[in-house]
């Protein structure tokens, strides 16, 4: 974890006020598919799935943590090009409690298929 998600920081499952994307959850679909390069391996393989990915904005809109807890691995890259999406995120709008900012854990499915 990073230093600024342990000041005295819990990290919420659920808040008041749930953190945001910039610009909402339209804008968060447009980046990821802007974003996402399919593995050459996994196209040669033809090698489609979801890969559930698990992270922490944290008070600061910062992600942290970020962690692959779908059940199944696909492999042949999949797993690392969903992360690397979600580490090249802009700042969000942090989550808030009470009126304060507070850290937040999110759970986002990252699909792939190919056309």
């Amino acid at each position: 974890m990073e230093k600024d998600d342990l000041v005295g920081d819990k990290i919420y499952e659920k808040a008041e006020q749930m953190p945001e994307f910039p610009g909402g959850e339209e804008a968060m679909l447009k980046f990821i598919s802007q974003n996402l390069q399919y593995p050459e391996n996994a196209i040669v393989n033809e090698v489609e799935g979801v890969v559930l990915i698990k992270f922490v904005v944290n008070a600061k809109g910062a992600i942290r943590n970020i962690e692959v807890i779908s059940k199944v691995r696909h492999g042949f890259g999949l797993e690392e090009e969903a992360q690397r999406v979600i580490r090249k995120m802009p700042l969000w709008s942090p989550g808030k409690s009470k009126g304060k900012p507070v850290s937040v854990l999110f759970i986002l499915p990252i699909s792939f298929r190919i056309n």
